[in-house]
């Protein structure tokens, strides 16, 4: 994903791009000033942004879906 960095609305944009063509696309995001990071790092940043313990378990959620869905 690249995005911009100064302070102007941010668009998120997924490229693929030819192993051989990264060094020259990623020194092209440098000199605009834009941030990259491949799939693999913003999954990453997404697993790790998440709570180790969450507030509710799997087995709360479910029984919350089949209270919606089943009436009970």
């Amino acid at each position: 994903m690249i995005t911009a960095t100064n302070n102007v609305q941010m668009q998120g944009v997924y490229v693929n791009v030819p192993a051989v063509d990264w060094s020259l696309f990623r020194e092209l995001i440098r000199k605009f000033g834009w941030q990259a990071e491949t799939r693999e790092q913003l999954l990453d940043r997404f697993v790790s942004s998440r709570p180790a313990n969450p507030a509710i378990s799997e087995e709360e959620i479910m029984d919350e879906v089949r209270a919606v869905r089943y009436g009970k």
